[in-house]
């Protein structure tokens, strides 16, 4: 890996070992509370994050950090700055359920608003994806590609839905509708970071949602783009930095994607 990053690669990879394996022993009563109908937090989210801040604060006091919990800063607020972003625990209700599919994310964006590296760690399962903008991604210390699947129906695919079903043009049941018929199988996974990470090592062949959070995605995008992935937003976009909706998938597939999700009925 570069010289460039590593520093920041090492702590951050610490910072998500801390949590995660804090997590991944969690023994108390789940205290739950909701942001929003179908948006639960708990009391591991919050432990998590306050870990996390000030395993990142210690090692760079100067950086800007925007976590989901306690400092979601809006991005006109910390846009050409040096920042980080954190997902303390992505993936709450799969938590909250045994399911071992979630992580933590974190992500960190320079003065030009590039990612420049991340690291996703899913404790349950062992697995450490890191990225350093330009360096590749990695999984466990082995570099990792997506998959060279070029036919839609036979791709496995992954989305998700929003927390709120109000607007109709955001509920993403329009693009399942469009993609579902088209594709091998779709699934609905939990985890955006983590669904991400299964595009960037092959599992799944593309992701796409909309309707997130910075810190969802950001780290994960990397590692997929990394991976060889094709990474933009829902209308074929290409993003560097943070962003609130994602399609990813290997280049054979983007552009058949894209059209898909958006073909008229």
């Amino acid at each position: 890996m570069s010289e460039n990053y590593k520093k920041e690669l090492e702590i951050a990879t610490e910072a998500a070992l801390k949590a995660g394996d804090f997590l991944k022993n969690w023994a108390a009563p789940l205290e739950e509370e909701w942001k929003g109908k179908i948006n639960p937090v708990t009391k591991a989210d919050k432990t998590s994050e306050k870990l996390l801040i000030e395993k990142m604060k210690e090692a760079f006091p100067n950086d800007i950090i925007i976590s989901e919990e306690t400092n979601p800063l809006e991005e006109a607020e910390v846009i050409n700055k040096r920042r980080w972003y954190l997902d303390p625990l992505d993936g709450t209700v799969n938590f909250m359920k045994g399911s071992p599919y979630w992580c933590i994310a974190i992500a960190l964006v320079d003065s030009d608003n590039k990612t420049v590296c991340s690291v996703v760690y899913a404790p349950k399962m062992n697995n450490l994806f890191t990225a350093i903008r330009g360096k590749g991604a990695w999984l466990n210390g082995e570099k990792i590609s997506v998959s060279q699947v070029e036919d839609l129906n036979r791709a496995v695919a992954a989305s998700g839905f929003p927390y709120s079903f109000e607007d109709p043009e955001k509920s993403n049941l329009r693009e399942w509708s469009n993609v579902t018929p088209e594709v091998l199988t779709v699934r609905s996974l939990g985890a955006a970071a983590m669904a991400l990470c299964d595009v960037a090592r092959g599992r799944l062949d593309f992701f796409w949602e909309q309707e997130l959070e910075r810190w969802d995605i950001t780290a994960a995008a990397l590692i997929c783009k990394e991976a060889g992935a094709k990474v933009t937003d829902i209308y074929g976009q290409e993003f560097e930095g943070p962003e609130t909706s994602v399609l990813a998938a290997n280049p054979l597939l983007h552009n058949k994607v894209l059209e898909v999700l958006y073909k008229k009925a």
